[in-house]
C-alpha cells in the first residue's frame, strides 16, 4: 500500500495574487461563470497550442484521472485566439479561463485572479518573453491550477445544490449527527441510522450517493490506511445491499486506491480514492472518501460518495459526489 501523499502547494516568488474573498460579497454579485465542470478555456493563438507545445499542454491538462473505471481527462480543453477572447465578453466569463501571453517585452510572470469577469472564476495569465519559457512555468504551477480550479467547481456545484437544497434532509442530518451536507431535492434520504445515513439520487442512466458514517473518535490509527479501507468495507458490506439476495458494495481491491492528506471544512482529513463493486454481481464504479474528527474530536466522520454509470462517463458525477462531501457544517462552530 502507497504511504499518504502529501500535497504542498509551492507558490513562487513571481505568483502575483490579485484576489479577493471566495465568500465576498462583491465577487458573488458578478455575473454567473459559464462553461462546463472541469472544462478549461485555453486562450493561445494558433502559432501556440500547436505541435510539441500543444502535445505538453495536452500531456498536462489532458492526462487520465485516477481511479475511474474508464479513462477520462482530468480537464477538457477548449482553446480560443487571443483576439476571439478580448471581442466578446461572453468568453470571459468562462469558470476556468487560461491566458498564454507570449511577447518579446514580457518578464516571465504568472498572474492568478479569482473572479476577474465573473462568479465563480479562476484566472491564470501566463505572461512569457518567449515561447520556451512556458514549459517550466507550467510545470512549475500545473498542481496550483488544477486545487483552484477543484475548489471553484465545488464552490459552483455547493451553490447549485444550495438552490435546490432538500430542507428535509438537511434537517434529519443535523437533528441524527450535529452536522450536514447539502443536496439538492432530486436527492432521498434512503437510510438513517444512528450512526449511518445513506442519500442518494437516482436518474435515469446513473446514480450518485453519499454514504456517511460515524464513530467515537479514540486514537489516531482510524487514519491510516489499511484501517480506513476496511471500515469502508464493513460499512458498504451491512448498509449498502445489492439488487440481489447476498450481493452488497465492496472495494475494490484489484485496483490500489490513493491516498492524500488534505484540509477539509479546516479540518485534518485523509482523501481516498478508488473503485468499489458489487459482490456477487457486476456492478461498479469510482467513490472517494474523507476521513476526519469532529471540531470537538470526539467522533470519527467519514463521507464516501460514488458514483454508478455504466453508460455514462463519470467524472463530472464524482466531481458533484466530493463537492457534497466538501459541504460539511457543523451545528456547533
Amino acid at each position: 500500500m502507497r504511504s499518504i501523499k502529501i500535497i504542498t502547494t509551492i507558490i513562487a516568488s513571481i505568483f502575483i495574487f490579485a484576489s479577493c474573498s471566495i465568500n465576498d460579497t462583491k465577487e458573488s454579485q458578478k455575473p454567473g461563470s459559464s462553461g462546463m465542470t472541469l472544462e478549461i478555456l485555453l486562450v493561445a493563438n494558433e502559432n501556440i497550442y500547436t505541435g510539441e507545445t500543444k502535445d505538453f499542454i495536452d500531456s498536462l491538462f489532458k492526462q487520465p484521472q485516477e481511479n475511474l473505471n474508464q479513462p477520462e481527462p482530468i480537464f477538457n480543453v477548449v482553446n480560443i485566439s487571443s483576439a476571439l477572447f478580448n471581442k466578446s465578453d461572453l468568453y470571459k466569463k468562462h469558470r476556468n479561463v487560461i491566458i498564454i501571453d507570449v511577447n518579446s517585452k514580457n518578464e516571465n510572470k504568472v498572474f492568478f485572479r479569482r473572479n476577474e469577469w465573473s462568479y465563480p472564476q479562476v484566472v491564470f495569465h501566463f505572461s512569457i518573453s518567449k515561447l520556451s519559457e512556458l514549459r517550466p512555468l507550467l510545470t512549475k504551477h500545473f498542481q496550483q491550477i488544477t486545487d483552484e480550479i477543484y475548489d471553484y467547481e465545488r464552490i459552483r456545484i455547493k451553490n447549485t445544490m444550495k438552490k435546490l437544497e432538500n430542507t428535509d434532509i438537511t434537517r434529519a442530518l443535523k437533528q441524527n449527527f450535529g452536522f450536514w451536507i447539502t443536496v439538492s431535492n432530486e436527492f432521498q434520504l434512503s437510510v438513517l441510522k444512528d450512526n449511518f445515513a445513506w442519500v442518494r439520487k437516482e436518474a435515469k442512466d446513473y446514480s450518485i450517493g453519499i454514504l456517511i458514517y460515524t464513530q467515537p473518535y479514540r486514537d489516531s490509527i482510524v487514519f491510516r490506511e489499511n484501517y480506513i479501507l476496511n471500515q469502508l468495507d464493513t460499512t458498504m458490506k451491512y448498509n449498502i445491499p445489492g439488487p440481489l439476495d447476498g450481493t452488497y458494495m465492496a472495494i475494490e481491491r484489484r485496483v490500489e486506491p490513493t491516498f492524500k492528506q488534505i484540509k477539509l471544512d479546516d479540518r485534518y482529513c485523509i482523501e481516498t480514492r478508488g473503485l468499489w463493486r458489487l459482490i456477487g454481481d457486476f456492478m461498479g464504479g469510482p467513490f472517494v472518501n474523507y476521513t476526519f474528527t469532529s471540531p470537538d474530536n470526539e467522533q470519527l466522520i467519514m463521507l464516501t460518495g460514488y458514483v454508478y454509470s455504466p453508460r455514462k462517463p463519470k467524472r463530472d458525477f464524482l466531481m458533484q459526489a466530493e463537492s457534497i462531501c466538501h459541504s460539511i457544517k457543523f451545528l456547533n462552530k
